[in-house]
């Protein structure tokens, strides 16, 4: 049976069966049958106040929910205003869908700039180094599949993003369509190679001191993790994407970085590491100089992605979930860990950074964060001081529950990003930035205000790019000066309750308290400059 559909009704029946419910994205011309489309079908679409803060927002609930995240732009510039933003969801592995016009069929001349509103001579080729694959529609009967298809593929492992181009000619055009809306469904294979569980199991048993390292690809794996750790009693070291895999105070997790001397040393001293779902980048591994005992084992998705950085001895091309379940079935236990507790790690590392006068305040900041956050807050985290110390050291209820930009570092992620969480999540959403990088979005207040978005905006101001003032030899303040506007004014200007303290203390800790706890729009101003921790390049050790 058949029916004939317009091609943005397409669109929206194939995202609702694919169990998308909230869209991101800005409206123009080239666009609005789309809009209308999905509103008739019953998403919902979130106006961001700019394209780069609707891919953010969708990369956003992608990584909060674990779900797609889809973007909506017009053709030309609002296109290519998304891209850095689906850069840094292609970096991280996160699965977004933009969707975008493009100038009527009609209008196109292939390899012509003809002069025609918002028109580029290739639109798709921009995106194509920054996601898994671009789809163009060169008709309305081609616009059901590349749905479809990119759906699924931007879901499958190792997920990430895609791009789908629509001319806009072909939203309003019909075609003949069958009622039965497809399922996306995404395969597991079985682990490769075959005799994968058997090497696993030689390697583990000669160990005696093995380690094992979790990065992004293990964030859906938590108990299959901590059914392994509870039998090969080993250390567990985090990326930042996997930060709380294990519950807190789990004597396995080491709930700090492993630029920590203290962790460099535990991990000096281990003599096997099992890396599931990391690629080893140089931002965790202090540009690959840290040194990494043998044998090693990755179970990565991805064969290349595992020996892109450091050889390993054995690679299991397996989703982390089916490959752990099998290998913690087959293991035998241990008696004893051979590692110190996790929570003494943490405690010798925080009492050096406490008695450091140049790192006290920032341990400050994170005791006064930690007092006045709920333990299922969500956290986002900008490229900026008080990021970094967050996205290394902060604890969070689970590996979704803490989210930075490491995969590209774009300044500018958190707000946006959050935007797009705290749209849908039931939990509190709260998002800390540095003055520079709030300036990058701060109109998505506007957004935050009209949707009444429930979300707790953090601006951490050292009237600076911060971080930029570190280690210079020469005059820190060139380029790195910053004039900040009164936030808190900015804030009420949009319709946002706003509060404004010196300093990271009792007085920080009580108004993030009585932002986060009144679950409204609000913003947070703290005056306060903090030193960077050692996770940030200037300060690695092995630099």
């Amino acid at each position: 049976m058949s029916r004939s559909l317009h091609g943005a009704a397409i669109v929206a029946e194939r995202l609702r069966s694919a169990g998308v419910d909230t869209l991101f994205g800005l409206p123009g011309v080239h666009n609005l049958a789309l809009y209308q489309a999905c509103h008739d079908v019953g998403l919902k679409i979130i106006t961001n106040r700019h394209e780069q803060g609707a891919a953010y927002a969708a990369d956003g609930m992608a990584r909060a929910t674990g779900r797609l995240g889809v973007a909506l732009t017009t053709t030309g510039p609002g296109a290519t205003n998304a891209i850095t933003a689906i850069g840094e969801a292609w970096a991280s592995h996160s699965p977004v869908m933009l969707i975008a016009t493009d100038v009527p069929t009609s209008s196109r001349t292939k390899g012509v700039y003809r002069g025609g509103l918002h028109e580029c001579i290739d639109q798709q080729a921009m995106f194509r180094p920054v996601v898994k694959q671009t789809f163009v529609c060169e008709s309305v009967e081609q616009i059901a599949s590349a749905i479809e298809e990119a759906i699924e593929l931007a879901l499958a492992a190792p997920q990430g993003p895609v791009y789908v181009e629509i001319p806009t000619d072909l939203l309003t055009a019909n075609c003949d369509l069958s009622l039965t809306m497809p399922r996306v469904h995404i395969s597991e294979a079985e682990p490769t190679p075959a005799n994968w569980l058997q090497d696993c199991l030689d390697l583990l048993k000669v160990s005696k001191r093995p380690i094992v390292w979790v990065g992004g690809g293990g964030c859906d794996a938590s108990s299959e993790i901590e059914a392994l750790i509870d039998k090969l009693k080993a250390p567990v070291i985090t990326t930042f994407h996997a930060r709380n895999i294990l519950p807190k105070g789990h004597p396995a997790l080491i709930p700090v970085p492993p630029h920590e001397p203290v962790v460099a040393r535990l991990i000096d001293q281990a003599d096997l590491v099992l890396v599931i779902g990391s690629d080893l980048d140089g931002m965790m591994t202090q540009k690959w100089k840290m040194h990494l005992p043998k044998p090693r084992i990755a179970i990565n998705v991805d064969g290349s992605d595992a020996v892109k950085n450091y050889a390993m001895d054995l690679v299991v091309v397996a989703n982390s979930k089916i490959a752990l379940a099998k290998l913690s079935a087959a293991l035998p236990g241990r008696d004893r860990a051979w590692a110190p507790h996790g929570e003494a790690i943490e405690k010798e590392v925080f009492d050096e950074l406490t008695s450091n006068s140049d790192t006290a305040e920032s341990i400050q900041f994170l005791r006064s964060t930690a007092s006045s956050l709920a333990s299922d807050s969500i956290v986002f985290a900008d490229m900026a001081v008080c990021g970094y110390w967050l996205s290394s050291y902060y604890s969070v209820s689970g590996p979704r529950f803490l989210h930075y930009p490491m995969g590209w570092g774009t300044l500018g992620f958190a707000l946006p990003a959050a935007v797009g969480a705290a749209a849908v999540c039931k939990e509190p959403v709260v998002t800390f930035c540095g003055d520079g990088g709030a300036l990058f979005a701060l109109s998505e207040l506007a957004t935050i205000a009209q949707e009444k978005i429930p979300l707790t905006i953090v601006v951490v101001d050292d009237s600076g790019y911060g971080m930029l003032r570190f280690g210079r030899e020469k005059d820190p303040r060139i380029g790195t000066e910053l004039k900040s506007p009164d936030f808190t004014a900015v804030a009420r200007a949009f319709g946002i309750e706003a509060e404004c303290v010196e300093g990271v203390g009792d007085a920080y800790a009580s108004a993030l308290k009585r932002a986060v706890t009144a679950r409204q729009p609000r913003l947070l101003h703290v005056k306060a400059r903090l030193y960077p921790p050692r996770t940030t390049s200037p300060r690695w050790p092995l630099a």
